[in-house]
């Protein structure tokens, strides 16, 4: 190793044009390998799009995948054009493999989740779900993360093995959904005309289905009141609508609550 007396002017002037002709050419491999990244992941996600049994959720995944192949890719070539020898970094790293799994698990982990969500699809984009304390549409399922959107709006960037690890509740899956509402009447009540009213209640709703046919009867005797079952099947898209509306008339029809 030369002293530092001996290095001159024109040793320093020749280290420093390397290292900046290198860093220059590593700075625009950067750049361009992202602009490349996000290009490749947007004519995925088109191209995808013109496939019919290309869903969104699908288009999302491998968009995503796309996108950080090529930044893996471009870290590579930024690494070779900085002079780091790639083959000794391989295998450092495979050397350091088992720190470096502990380190990447939660990733790892998440990208593992993606991957079963992609073939086992146990919902798609736009369906409501609940998986754990979790619970919205999904918006997005990305190869990392997946999307969703609340009931008030929220976006929760959740990560998939979250996801994958809960009991998934698909609420949009079927095309019908079973609706309830328990009324607590009084036992000095008129039950039997009230039970009566609730089902007429229930056939005046057209968006009640005829099949399987509404049912009312008494679920429960409480202390101080006799609860009875409505129950009725609607479209999926309007169990919401037909509980908060039964329940309304309900409540102005019958006389609910105690005595």
């Amino acid at each position: 190793m030369p002293e530092f007396s001996t290095v001159s002017l024109e040793d320093v002037t020749t280290l420093v044009m390397h290292w900046g002709i290198s860093g220059a050419w590593a700075l625009v491999i950067l750049l361009a390998g992202w602009v490349l990244a996000r290009w490749a992941e947007r004519a995925v996600e088109s191209g995808l799009a013109r496939v019919r049994v290309a869903d969104v959720m699908l288009r999302g995944f491998f968009a995503s995948l796309a996108r950080w192949a090529l930044l893996a890719f471009t870290g590579v070539a930024v690494l070779e054009k900085l002079g780091v020898q790639t083959t000794s970094l391989v295998a450092i790293l495979g050397a350091a493999g088992l720190a470096i799994g502990l380190a990447l698990q939660g990733t790892l982990s998440n990208l593992a989740a993606g991957v079963m969500l992609l073939l086992f699809r146990p919902f798609k984009v736009g369906d409501g779900i609940e998986a754990g304390a979790l619970a919205g549409t999904v918006a997005q399922v990305s190869l990392f993360h997946t999307i969703l959107v609340t009931g008030d709006n929220i976006r929760v960037i959740a990560p998939n093995s979250a996801v994958w690890s809960a009991a998934i509740r698909n609420l949009s899956h079927l095309p019908t959904r079973k609706v309830e509402v328990v009324v607590p009447l009084p036992y000095g009540a008129e039950v039997e005309a009230s039970m009566a009213r609730i089902r007429a209640l229930m056939a005046a709703d057209s968006r009640i289905a005829a099949e399987p046919a509404p049912g009312v009867a008494v679920a429960k005797f409480g202390e101080k009141t006799v609860d009875v079952s409505a129950t009725c099947w609607c479209a999926t898209g309007d169990a919401g609508g037909v509980k908060a509306a039964l329940m309304a008339a309900i409540l102005k029809e019958c006389r609910v609550g105690a005595a």
